[in-house]
């Protein structure tokens, strides 16, 4: 119509979500993008603490569904026997990897999804290591070392084993990562 001036849609802004809001949203399993841009942009500000967590928490329960590489080291970790707790190490995880996206928030740049979803596979892997004997482990795989293995050597093996997505890689990299 004539002499009518409409807003245009691209005009409109929605209001910034509080940090309490974005920590909800991603318990409930929703908005974890707008959750790491948050991070990504506004990390420093009171609160992001909060979306950090909340993002640990998704993050580490995700890794079971979501991280190809998480599922092969569980699955050898199994196979090989002993009692491990896993939710235990989970929920010990939790603060390392919500440090772990401070941490990569401060760094600048974007923070994909898969590369805060790989952080916690990795601080799953290490406080797993924690509660396993590597000796059956690496018996099952084949891996031979003729001295024994630091526990902080384990965890680090564990973690680089992540990035495995058959057993075969698991063993590989659990046997470069521990050199004789």
């Amino acid at each position: 119509m004539p002499g009518i001036d409409l807003p245009l849609a691209s005009t409109r802004t929605k209001p910034r979500r509080t940090p309490s809001q974005l920590a909800r949203a991603v318990g409930d399993g929703r908005n974890v993008g707008a959750a790491l841009r948050h991070l990504d942009s506004h990390g420093e500000e009171p609160g992001s603490e909060e979306i950090a967590e909340a993002l640990a928490h998704f993050l580490v329960a995700r890794c079971d569904d979501r991280h190809a590489g998480w599922r092969v080291v569980r699955q050898v970790v199994v196979d090989s026997g002993g009692d491990t707790p896993w939710e235990k190490a989970a929920r010990r995880a939790v603060p390392q990897v919500a440090e772990d996206l401070l941490t990569l928030a401060a760094e600048g740049g974007r923070t994909p999804l898969a590369r805060a979803q790989h952080v916690a596979a990795q601080r799953r892997a290490e406080h797993v290591a924690q509660y396993i004997d590597p000796k059956p482990v690496m018996k099952d795989l084949g891996v031979v070392r003729s001295t024994a293995v630091t526990a902080e050597r384990w965890q680090a093996a564990l973690s680089s084993a992540v990035s495995a997505r058959s057993r075969e890689q698991v063993a590989r990299a659990v046997e470069q990562s521990l050199p004789d």
